[in-house]
C-alpha cells in the first residue's frame, strides 16, 4: 500500500487487490450486509472524490458506517472487480481504542484517517472519497433521539468542500441504534458487543455542488449556508427512513 510518489505525512492510497480487503474486510461486510438485510435507495453514488455526511454511527465499531461505505465505494468493485472508489471514515482518536489491542493499526491500514485539514484535503485531491460524520462524538451516544444531527458549529466538512471544491452528498443509514442497544450512565456511553439481526435501511441524497473558494473557508456567510443546507438534507433522509420503517413495519 504505499505510494512512493506520495508526499509524507498524506495518507497512502488503497490498494483493494491486498489480501487484507479480499479474503478478510470485504467478505465481512457482504455478510453483515446481508445479515442486517441492508438496503440502499436514492441517487447513485458518485464517482469522483465528494465529502458524504452522515449521523456518527452506533456501537463500539461503527458497524453501520463501515458497511455504509462498503455500499458505496467497494460493494460493486467486491462483486464484478470494477468500479472502486477509494472512500475513507473521516475519525478522530477514541478511547476505545486504547482497550481494544491492535485496532489503530487495523484502521489505518483499512483507510479510516484522521482529522488533518491537510491529510483530507490532500486525499480529495487525488481523487478519493471522505466519509465525514460531523457531529462526532456528540453524537455517538445511546439517547431516545438518536437519530438527530447534531451539527451546531461543525462547520469543518464545508472548509474542506470549499478548499478542494468537491461536491457534499448526504447519506443516511439507519438501524445501527436497534442492533446495537445501548445505554448511558453519567458521561459514560455502553453499546451491546453482540449485533441483534435488526434490519439497516440506507439512503443516498443529491450531491450539493460546493464552487472551489479557499478564500471563503473562515467566512460564515459563506460556510454557514451550506452547512444548513448539508444538514437540512441529511436530517431530511433519515426522517424519510424512520417514517418509512415505521409504515413497513418489523
Amino acid at each position: 500500500m504505499n505510494d512512493p510518489a506520495t508526499p509524507a505525512g498524506t495518507p497512502p492510497r488503497l490498494d483493494p487487490e491486498h489480501w487484507f480487503y479480499r479474503r478478510l474486510i470485504l467478505p465481512w461486510a457482504r455478510t453483515m450486509t446481508r445479515y442486517h438485510r441492508l438496503t440502499l435507495t436514492g441517487a447513485p453514488p458518485p464517482r469522483g472524490p465528494c465529502i458524504y455526511v452522515a449521523l456518527h454511527g452506533a456501537g463500539y465499531l461503527v458497524v453501520d458506517l463501515v458497511l455504509a461505505c462498503y455500499m458505496l465505494g467497494w460493494k460493486e468493485f467486491h462483486e464484478t472487480g470494477q468500479g472502486f472508489t477509494g472512500l475513507r471514515i473521516v475519525a478522530a482518536d477514541s478511547k476505545i481504542e486504547k482497550a481494544i489491542p491492535g485496532l489503530p493499526v487495523v484502521k489505518q491500514f483499512a483507510g479510516t484517517i484522521g482529522t488533518s485539514e491537510d491529510a483530507c484535503v490532500a486525499v480529495l485531491e487525488r481523487g478519493e472519497q471522505l466519509l465525514v460524520t460531523p457531529g462526532g462524538m456528540r453524537e455517538a451516544q445511546p439517547a431516545r433521539d438518536f437519530y438527530r444531527l447534531r451539527w451546531d458549529g461543525r462547520y469543518g466538512f464545508v472548509r474542506l468542500a470549499l478548499a478542494t471544491g468537491v461536491p457534499i452528498v448526504p447519506i443516511a443509514i439507519v438501524g445501527g441504534a436497534e442492533a446495537y442497544p445501548g445505554f448511558r450512565w453519567k458521561k459514560l456511553s455502553f453499546w451491546s458487543p453482540v449485533p441483534l439481526p435488526a434490519r439497516f435501511d440506507m439512503a443516498v441524497g443529491e450531491p450539493i455542488p460546493v464552487e472551489r473558494a479557499p478564500e471563503g473557508l473562515r467566512d460564515l456567510d459563506v460556510v454557514k449556508p451550506i452547512h444548513t443546507l448539508a444538514r437540512e438534507r441529511t436530517q431530511a433522509l433519515y426522517d424519510g427512513l424512520r417514517a418509512a420503517r415505521r409504515e413497513r413495519g418489523p
